[in-house]
């Protein structure tokens, strides 16, 4: 049986590879995955320094995977979700050329990713509940493949 992808890890490699940070005040956030292993098997805590530069954090959505049999169940739709949490410290408008930065990479290789058939920007929303001095959003991402085969 073929591996399932890991659209997290896919993700971010496509991400970080087409980043033109021209389009975002010369710069380069940092990417991390969060993987949820930790020594006892719990999640360890993410931390970053927001004085060295901007970060997304990349999290499988909920629900992280969902198949839609389709017909006879021979065939059906697979399509999955992750967020991208974004974060800075310079500015509002920094945030929102970040999260920019990140659709235009999703419409620009929405169908180039060779594990997915297509990469959609679904939404983002910017969070406002007590930072100060530090701006915060999240982006929703789906891959999708429709009609293939279901292993049975």
């Amino acid at each position: 049986m073929p591996t399932e992808p890991l659209f997290t890890k896919d993700l971010l490699t496509e991400v970080n590879t087409q980043w033109t940070a021209g389009n975002v005040d010369n710069t380069t956030p940092t990417f991390l995955e969060t993987t949820g292993t930790g020594t006892d098997n719990t999640a360890d805590p993410i931390r970053f320094d927001l004085n060295r530069g901007d970060v997304i954090v990349t999290r499988p959505g909920s629900p992280s995977f969902e198949e839609e049999p389709i017909g006879n169940w021979l065939y059906g739709n697979r399509t999955y979700n992750l967020t991208m949490e974004i974060y800075t410290r310079k500015s509002r408008q920094q945030l929102y050329d970040l999260m920019s930065e990140v659709r235009r990479i999703c419409h620009a290789r929405r169908h180039s990713m060779t594990s997915f058939q297509r990469l959609q920007f679904q939404a983002f929303n910017e969070e406002t509940a007590q930072q100060v001095n530090m701006w915060y959003g999240i982006a929703n991402l789906q891959a999708v493949n429709q009609m293939v085969l279901l292993e049975t």
